[in-house]
């Protein structure tokens, strides 16, 4: 799968950034945008290559909203740290 990434961010107090993705299909036929954390240390290739990977690797678009779900009690690690929505 092909995906279409646009990124905007924020600094926060702490010295991170929140960042704000949009990502869509190169067909153009689905859309979801979502945040992550990224640390001071963190490239753009990197925090590219997370949210693209997510993407990538998902075999349906359930999988996209799971690992967020059912990871609400627990700490988040870096790789699963994106919270990802479907556009209406």
């Amino acid at each position: 799968m092909e995906v279409k990434i646009k990124l905007t961010s924020k600094r926060l107090n702490s010295g991170r950034c929140q960042v704000r993705f949009q990502v869509s299909h190169k067909s153009g036929n689905s859309s979801w945008y979502g945040y992550t954390i990224a640390e001071p240390q963190d490239t753009l290739k990197e925090v590219v290559n997370r949210i693209e990977s997510r993407f990538v690797q998902a075999a349906d678009k359930l999988s996209l909203h799971q690992k967020v779900l059912y990871r609400l009690n627990k700490r988040m690690n870096q790789t699963d740290g994106l919270m990802i929505f479907k556009n209406a």
